[in-house]
């Protein structure tokens, strides 16, 4: 009797095995019982291979897949990169699409910020940042703060400093520079007297970085997990309570400190010195226009909360996107010495068409606007790099209603859907069979312009009417910065592996750093 039992449940085991593992042979990642596809994505988590991992399963799918969560929970995502369904949700059917409250849930720190929110309240803030990111008095402002930072600061730490990690000085760079477009202060986390070593270490730059690190663990666990850590106060979510909480200190003093500024001061609304040549915190307290409503409440955008959450979502937008962008550019060009000659000699052109009093060496590599703009060859290797290396990898909605997508995939009721940027560029049917390859040549014409390619092909910037406000100036500043500092130092790379590894978190940064030696050129 107790041999034919065992036989029997030897029997169920491997019909079970079986069955799993023929379920598993066209499954894009590797499915477990009860646990579904979350054993492999914490490891490739953990191992810097999850945007690999999603580039692989998407290829073999066609670009769309589900990705199964624990049975016991609904944990499930539709992932994709196919072009059609992103113009279809972005564009055609963007109505049914939506942050949603898990999303809110997850990027918690962000508040009610831009980012985060769907209705009436995104569309009052949209219309509010529309109205000062893209005044031109404004951009000129940007471009000023930019460029005086990067001379007073960047450079003479580049020309002192003969070994140093590039990542690690543009990120504390932005964040400084940004803090000095959006709060009107300079909190010096690059210090101006830096020679080289290790770099100070400053809690509020790292507390950025951690709650980054905690978006990108709660986008891979069940929800009711973390909330269950959060209320413990342990692991990745000590992480968030920490970050958060150094975050709300800084941001919250800096408001009370302008608002006391303003007191004394006595700003005018209409003054001229004041209006689109100030920092952004500044420009939100004396703008004359009318709050905006949600859900029958008024917003107001002079309340600490709303200003904190403003100011915190315009800080992260831009110090990720310029100084990962700037990262990856140098790496790409210091492995591509034939792009390196074409930037050196299309900024040369430029210089060399100025009338004699406006040529100065040592400044050459700070380029006008309009000059800027005749850097086609430079723009190219701009949108190569973003399109290999795109700041922010994935893209998060929520489905309001079901929905079919054009390739055929049913999108139930409240489904999240993750449009995986970074895999976009990897799909042959889609960049061609060199899409691997780094080939700013692909967004030249044969009339030497610039390609338009779509926003659903190109989604660094998101498409549709979430389309990022300030896209025009991020490509301003990265290239500015870029042909300063290409036009001035030659970079070498400490290490010469051509697949740099890429960190898994909500910003796609490298994860062991950009080490390079630097050198004055000699034009």
């Amino acid at each position: 009797m107790a041999t034919q039992l065992l036989l029997t449940f030897l029997s169920l085991v491997t019909i079970f095995l079986c069955h799993w593992l023929l379920r598993n042979k066209h499954s894009p990642v590797y499915q477990w019982p009860f646990l579904g596809m979350l054993p492999g994505l914490l490891f490739s988590f953990y191992n810097s291979t999850l945007h690999d991992l999603h580039t692989r399963a998407l290829r073999r799918t066609g670009g769309t897949f589900l990705l199964k969560g624990p049975s016991f929970i609904n944990a499930d995502f539709m992932v994709t990169c196919d072009p059609a369904n992103i113009n279809h949700i972005f564009n055609k059917n963007a109505a049914n699409y939506e942050k949603g409250r898990d999303f809110k849930a997850i990027m918690e720190a962000l508040g009610d910020g831009i980012f985060n929110v769907d209705g009436e309240s995104w569309k009052f803030q949209r219309k509010l940042l529309h109205s000062l990111l893209n005044n031109p008095e404004f951009e000129c402002h940007a471009m000023h703060i930019l460029t005086e930072k990067t001379r007073s600061t960047l450079l003479p730490i580049l020309d002192r400093a003969e070994l140093v990690d590039l990542q690690d000085v543009f990120k504390r760079f932005m964040f400084d520079n940004m803090c000095l477009l959006v709060l009107g202060f300079d909190p010096q986390y690059l210090p101006v007297e830096y020679e080289g070593g290790r770099l100070p270490e400053n809690a509020c730059g790292e507390a950025f970085d951690e709650l980054e690190d905690v978006a990108t663990y709660r986008h891979m666990v069940p929800i009711c997990v973390w909330r269950l850590q959060n209320r413990l106060r342990i692991g990745m979510e000590w992480k968030f309570i920490r970050g958060s909480r150094t975050i709300d200190q800084f941001l919250y003093g800096r408001i009370e400190m302008k608002k006391q500024e303003f007191a004394t001061k006595h700003y005018v609304g209409n003054d001229e010195q004041t209006k689109n040549k100030t920092d952004l915190l500044t420009q939100f307290l004396v703008m004359k226009d009318e709050d905006g409503r949600c859900d029958g409440k008024i917003i107001d955008k002079t309340s600490d909360k709303f200003l904190r959450d403003s100011m915190f979502t315009l800080l992260v937008a831009g110090r990720d996107t310029i100084s990962a962008g700037l990262t990856w550019l140098i790496w790409c060009v210091a492995n591509h010495p034939t792009v390196e000659k074409r930037i050196l000699e299309e900024i040369r052109q430029v210089i060399a068409a100025r009338p004699p009093e406006q040529v100065n060496g040592d400044e050459g590599g700070f380029l006008r606007s309009n000059e800027l703009n005749k850097l086609v060859y430079l723009h190219a290797t701009v949108c190569e790099t973003l399109r290999l290396y795109p700041p922010v990898p994935y893209e998060h909605k929520c489905a309001v209603e079901s929905d079919v997508l054009p390739s055929g995939h049913t999108v139930c009721k409240e489904e999240r859907i993750l449009f995986y940027i970074y895999a976009i560029a990897r799909m042959e049917d889609i960049w061609g069979k060199d899409c691997m390859e780094f080939k700013p040549e692909r967004w030249i014409s044969e009339r030497g312009t610039i390609l338009h390619v779509p926003s659903y092909k190109f989604m660094t910037f998101l498409a549709g009417a979430r389309t990022c406000l300030g896209k025009t100036m991020s490509f301003m500043q990265i290239k500015s910065m870029a042909s300063a500092l290409l036009w001035k130092y030659k970079f070498e790379l400490t290490d010469n592996n051509p697949s740099a590894r890429t960190t898994v978190g909500m910003v796609l940064y490298m994860k062991d750093g950009l080490k390079a030696r630097v050198s004055r050129r000699d034009h």
